[in-house]
């Protein structure tokens, strides 16, 4: 709310504007009905500009520009930990048998990539080009 103080605004405006011509509605006076749907209209697009604007002035702060808060992912760590907590698991007894099922499935495409890597490299040999 303090960095896009016009959206909240806008949207309250919008509200307003509803409301003005639902009672105009209600009390079949249609000239108020008629221009709070056009205040409704009128305030809804300020609002949506005023998003867009934000998004683009945000986007062009240089100071910010090229640095994220995303921290790198370390997947092989990741991955061990995980699989830790599987042996863990299988140890105590503490696991489902769709989880068994799952891990079972997990350690069988593990193994058959394991052996597609191998068999490529094993088959995988340069023939020499004939001599003319």
């Amino acid at each position: 709310m303090k960095e896009e103080p016009l959206v909240p605004l806008g949207v309250g405006l919008t509200v307003c504007a509803l409301l003005y011509a639902a009672w105009g509605l209600h009390y079949k006076n249609i000239q108020q009905a008629q221009r709070g749907m056009r205040g409704r209209v009128i305030m809804q697009g300020l609002t949506v500009c005023a998003l867009v604007g934000y998004g683009v002035f945000k986007t062009k702060d240089t100071s910010q520009a090229g640095q994220t808060n995303m921290r790198p992912i370390n997947w092989d760590k990741l991955e061990r930990e995980a699989q830790e907590a599987e042996a863990l698991d299988l140890a105590k007894g503490n696991v489902s048998p769709a989880m068994e099922k799952l891990i079972a499935q997990a350690k069988r495409e593990r193994e058959e990539k394991a052996k597609s890597v191998i068999a490529k490299s094993i088959f995988v040999q340069e023939v020499p080009e004939p001599k003319k």
